[in-house]
């Protein structure tokens, strides 16, 4: 139910052809995952997502009202496992700017610096209110971040709305053309 009414067909169907999409994108994601995780080739170029994508997060952001400014270029080629790790944080980080913080604006920014790769989503939303957010999406992208050896932090923004910034190691990454 949405609010005091029942979800109509459309909506029913909407929302079961997004699980199975997301059903579907995680199922490559773990294939390709292991293939790295077991030095074999991945099957097919751009099965698992990476900082090329962000762009189409981004778009979808746009799509739910959210002015969003994108800066992610130049990143020369990334180990696999911390171009999805990016991918996914900056996808939770968005989608919890447009469930949740009420912002008009974002911005995403995805750098090199020294040996890591910053990624970082800001908003003017109005942060969480009484401290820690629920839910498991922090917990989530942290997890991420630990799992190629980084770290993420996520609260308030010094000049209000929330920031999320992670680093992520490049020791094996190859330096930007």
């Amino acid at each position: 139910m949405r609010g005091d009414r029942p979800l109509d067909r459309t909506e029913i169907a909407d929302a079961l052809a997004s699980i199975a999409g997301t059903c579907r994108d995680a199922r490559t994601e773990l294939r390709g995952t292991l293939q790295v995780l077991r030095g074999t080739d991945v099957e097919a170029p751009g099965a698992l997502p990476g900082p090329e994508g962000i762009g189409g997060l981004v778009r979808a952001a746009r799509d739910g009202g959210l002015d969003v400014e994108v800066s992610a270029g130049g990143l020369g080629t990334l180990p696999p496992e911390i171009g999805v790790a990016a991918y996914r944080i900056v996808q939770e980080a968005l989608t919890n700017v447009v469930k949740h913080a009420a912002a008009e604006r974002a911005a995403v920014t995805v750098t090199r610096d020294g040996g890591g790769l910053v990624v970082r989503v800001s908003d003017d939303g109005r942060g969480p209110s009484g401290g820690v957010p629920g839910g498991f999406g922090i917990l989530g992208m942290i997890e991420r971040a630990r799992s190629v050896g980084g770290t993420l932090d996520a609260g308030p923004g010094e000049h209000g709305g929330f920031v999320v910034t992670a680093v992520l190691p490049l020791a094996d990454a190859v330096s930007p053309r």
